[in-house]
């Protein structure tokens, strides 16, 4: 009986390493907060500042289907980062929605962050479009080239 109880936690023990090997820090994330707002935040948990990471916005706008479908006027986006020492840094960048069929668009490639902890990214978006569904973000992180 002894021996049969050895055979059945081979395998399990074998399960068990299978599954902690599989345990790791995830590389990105995503984030998707729905309209409207004043301002979109997004919390980026940055763990090592060696680390290069990948951002993109991702939206939606809809339209009725009796309006035609014409290239949209883009949206201001103002973008605050704030630091987990509480330094603040700004800039502007423009995102030009697609009706129906969605929006995704490179925001930043390469960024390293020259301190770890919670970075909060706040957008505000203007002007105000009927329609918009709401402000996606996602993020990749990675070591060395891509």
């Amino acid at each position: 009986m002894a021996s049969s109880a050895r055979i059945n936690s081979v395998p399990a023990l074998l399960l068990c390493l299978c599954l902690l090997c599989g345990c790791s820090r995830p590389t990105g994330g995503e984030i998707f907060v729905p309209a409207p707002r004043n301002a979109y935040q997004f919390c980026i948990p940055v763990e090592d500042s060696l680390a290069f990471y990948d951002f993109s916005f991702y939206t939606r706008v809809d339209k009725s289907g009796r309006e035609v479908l014409l290239p949209r006027e883009p949206l201001r986006l103002g973008l605050v980062w704030k630091a987990p020492s509480d330094t603040l840094f700004r800039e502007t960048v423009w995102l030009r929605p697609h009706y129906v069929k969605g929006t995704v668009c490179k925001y930043r490639t390469g960024v390293r962050f020259p301190q770890t902890g919670d970075w909060t990214l706040s957008v505000t978006i203007t002007p105000q479009t009927k329609g918009f569904r709401g402000l996606g973000l996602v993020w990749d992180s990675y070591y060395g080239t891509r």
